[in-house]
């Protein structure tokens, strides 16, 4: 009887596991890129995201140089689902201040704003002033485990803009004499 028992019990573990595909993390995957591509052809039909998966929308051409990784810089932004649910500020008076660095360097898996992968690759387009529209998958921001108020394999759109920036200090070569 206990070996019937622990068959019968083992045969519903697998059941219950293998009727879970549904809730994969690649159908999950696939039901996201889904959405984010209705999404586009819906509201910018003919646009191609650039090859890390981004779609970048200029708004406001900003002054002076490009930013470039490891500048120091402020935004402004606003963060929300495709859905239009605001789901972080900066709030006008607190910018965001962050270091830029390498999206190689980040973990598809961001914990905050500040470590948002299509953020940082963004603010590398982007000058003194400049607005823009962000538009990217899980992959470039919260992925696949989410964070506090946003799901896991979320695509989110993001407005940026850059209030200030402090170039890095550049490192002189000694000359060998």
């Amino acid at each position: 009887m206990k070996r019937i028992l622990k068959v019968f019990t083992i045969v519903l573990i697998a059941a219950a596991f293998f009727s879970c595909k549904e809730n994969s993390l690649e159908k999950q995957r696939e039901n996201e890129i889904k959405k984010l591509n209705e999404f586009i052809k819906n509201h910018y039909p003919g646009e191609e995201p650039n090859p890390t998966g981004l779609y970048y929308f200029g708004l406001e051409e900003g002054t002076g140089d490009s930013i470039k990784t490891n500048d120091r810089v402020q935004v402004f932004y606003e963060l929300w689902t495709l859905d239009s649910v605001n789901v972080r500020s900066s709030g006008r008076y607190e910018p965001l201040e962050l270091v830029v660095l390498p999206p190689t360097q980040l973990s598809s898996s961001a914990q905050s704003v500040g470590q948002i992968r299509a953020l940082h690759e963004a603010l590398t387009y982007m000058k003194k002033g400049s607005k823009s529209l962000l538009i990217f998958d899980s992959a470039l921001g919260f992925g696949q485990y989410g964070t506090t108020g946003i799901g896991a394999f979320t695509p989110l759109m993001m407005e940026v803009e850059v209030y200030k920036v402090y170039p890095a200090p550049v490192q002189e070569v000694p000359d060998n004499e």
